[in-house]
């Protein structure tokens, strides 16, 4: 979506009258040619040639073509559909040349226009009324200033039909457009609110990550409790959002969390295994209110799972092995010791931890755990002891290739033999080489059937 300049013909006002009749005429019930003279012969005989129309006869007459267009809803037919975009541009010229656009009456004649184009359009069970009626919605919603008080009107019955009988995806609104465009519109910060929640809504049932972008943009502009509730809700909702930065972010949303705190407590507990337990009990005391929540993807068993994988996240961090046994994995996340798996992998997929599992040692291997761990938030003792810990190794990891390294270098340096010292080196060397070629061989034979069974998750 972006801002337009509408470019209309020099019509005389009766030019304009004519043509919208004889374009509304084309969605008459009967369209024979009768009923089409007679219709467009209507608004003739008000606009006749060479009289003077006054002001307030202009008005009269405008408004008796808007009437008409809610009666033939929307008045989506014609010839082409780029007559009828035409026309409903035409339409919206003469509404905005006659009326003063600040005034109650020119943004009640407007709404209706709006409305009556949504329902067509909903109404049709064509797609192609559809997409007429979502561009002449388009076209109004650009051509009107961008501080108007009509365009969250506008804009809400375009995504409402785009919504009810199409897909959402197909208009571009990234959080930045639509932030840039609440903070112009010439409307009470709480007709902003009312329209962002609104928006937010729409977008809950079919893309849960935008509907939270729409609802962070209403909690920078108030922080209101149901609000607040229901942005949590959602940020739980989505499979592999496992984080509240975003609205935590906002000042004053811990204060206003409602009904949303027991749930919200889970997530910020310090001990991630014992927020595991806490979590099944309060699914169990609070079943029916996450069901009164009515949002696609927040159930208790999700903000179990979500918990669990913290959980594992947790002990993966914390250990100085980077190996997890089976057994203390399953106790931490109140399961059987067979799920283990499952759950690890579910982690891998969620990008949560990078590990190998193995199932002869029922061990669990760690490779790299995410920087998004909530552990990682709180650096307290024993973090930093770990941390020492894998620095003192990675250092004399580095100790010794630079010691590799330097031994390199020294042979390098080192002159050449004579040819008959060369071949005296050559078959100690030689035989040298083959001994360990044949303890490396009998080491890899050992170690083959447990590297057979270890697998990556």
């Amino acid at each position: 979506m972006g801002d337009s300049i509408t470019i209309a013909p020099e019509l005389p006002f009766r030019q304009q009258v004519i043509e919208l009749a004889s374009h509304l005429a084309r969605s008459l019930p009967s369209s024979d040619q009768a009923s089409y003279r007679e219709f467009v012969g209507s608004f003739e005989s008000q606009v006749k040639e060479n009289e003077e129309v006054t002001d307030a006869q202009k008005q009269e007459i405008v408004k008796s073509l808007v009437g008409k267009v809610g009666e033939l809803k929307g008045a989506l037919d014609g010839v082409k559909e780029s007559d009828v975009e035409s026309s409903h541009l035409l339409l919206q010229y003469t509404l905005s040349s006659t009326f003063d656009n600040s005034s109650p009456e020119y943004s009640t004649l407007v709404k209706s226009v709006v409305e009556s184009v949504q329902k067509g359009g909903e109404a049709s069970g064509k797609q192609s009324r559809v997409d007429v009626a979502s561009r002449i919605l388009n076209n109004t919603y650009n051509t009107l200033p961008t501080t108007s008080s009509l365009r969250p009107t506008v804009l809400l019955s375009l995504l409402s039909l785009l919504a009810s009988s199409s897909d959402l995806s197909i208009l571009p609104l990234p959080s930045s457009t639509l932030s840039q465009a609440v903070s112009q519109w010439s409307i009470p910060s709480a007709e902003k609110v009312s329209t962002l929640t609104s928006i937010a809504d729409l977008y809950k049932s079919s893309d849960l990550k935008r509907s939270l972008e729409v609802l962070t943009l209403a909690l920078r502009e108030s922080v209101d409790t149901k609000i607040v509730e229901k942005a949590v809700l959602v940020n739980l909702a989505i499979n592999d959002k496992f984080e509240l930065d975003e609205i935590l972010a906002i000042q004053g949303v811990k204060e206003n969390l409602g009904q949303a705190a027991s749930v919200f407590g889970l997530f910020t507990e310090l001990d991630e295994v014992d927020a595991v337990s806490k979590g099944l009990e309060w699914a169990k005391a609070n079943a029916s209110w996450v069901e009164s929540a009515g949002i696609t993807g927040f159930t208790a068993e999700s903000v179990v799972r979500k918990l669990r994988l913290i959980a594992l996240l947790s002990l993966a961090a914390k250990s100085e092995t980077r190996q997890l046994q089976y057994a203390p994995i399953a106790k931490a996340l109140a399961i059987d010791e067979s799920e283990v798996e499952a759950w690890v992998i579910d982690a891998v997929r969620s990008k949560l931890l990078s590990a190998r599992i193995s199932q002869p040692l029922s061990l669990i291997k760690i490779q790299s755990v995410s920087s998004l761990s909530a552990s990682s938030k709180q650096f307290g003792m024993s973090e930093w002891q770990l941390l020492e810990k894998r620095l003192n190794e990675w250092k004399v990891s580095v100790n010794e290739a630079q010691t590799v390294v330097e031994e390199a270098q020294k042979i390098a340096e080192q002159p050449l033999s004579n040819p008959t010292q060369r071949r005296g080196q050559g078959q100690g060397q030689g035989q040298g080489q083959r001994r360990r070629e044949q303890q490396d061989n009998a080491q890899q034979q050992q170690q083959q059937p447990q590297q057979a069974e270890e697998v990556a998750a």
